[in-house]
């Protein structure tokens, strides 16, 4: 699939995604009685799932932080290796073979 066609497909996969979410928001706006630690407080349900799914994405990007993080460094490493066996190749390439008797 070409980048523009990927581009323009996921235009319109967001575009979608927020109707929808507008949709859903629009027609659950009664309130509800949220009931935390220390007190408790009067919101609309449509906001509470959205600061659900908020702190949900934030709690699973930290989770993945670690593993991404040495990845990053495995990657660097890797690719430092490959630049040391290019250049030992190239080496090999330019020295001049010995004839063998």
């Amino acid at each position: 699939m070409s980048q523009s066609i990927k581009k323009y497909i996921s235009i319109i996969l967001f575009a979608l995604i927020f109707v929808v979410s507008l949709v859903f928001f629009l027609k659950n706006n009664q309130m509800i009685t949220f009931n935390y630690l220390i007190a408790s407080q009067e919101l609309s349900l449509s906001f509470l799932l959205f600061i659900s799914l908020c702190l949900g994405t934030l709690l699973g990007v930290l989770a993945w932080l670690p593993k991404i993080f040495s990845l990053k460094h495995r990657i660097s490493r890797l690719q430092k290796q490959v630049k040391l066996t290019e250049k030992e190749l190239n080496n090999l390439r330019v020295m001049p073979m010995k004839d063998t008797p």
